[in-house]
């Protein structure tokens, strides 16, 4: 008997969500095994500051905030860019 999976249709969007996951995973991995700094010891480095911490925290929320779709369009300006790029 054999087993045909179907499989959504990948878009260039999800492969590249893929491949940063990927990179990421990778780039931690071999910075482990040569003894450099990791993705995180870099960002826990780079917000030693409390201005810098309220940036980024910023920053990361609105980005959260855009990619759940909890804006609304007219406070999302990645959305409103991409619709009027269409």
């Amino acid at each position: 008997m054999k087993l045909i999976m179907r499989t959504p249709d990948i878009d260039e969007g999800q492969y590249a969500w893929l491949v940063l996951a990927l990179y990421i995973i990778a780039y931690d991995i071999i910075a482990i095994t040569k003894g450099k700094r990791t993705l995180s010891t870099a960002f826990y480095t780079a917000t030693t500051r409390m201005s810098r911490k309220i940036a980024l925290a910023t920053f990361w929320a609105y980005l959260t905030a855009h990619l759940f779709r909890w804006l609304p369009k007219e406070y999302d300006l990645f959305r409103r860019f991409l619709e009027a790029s269409d």
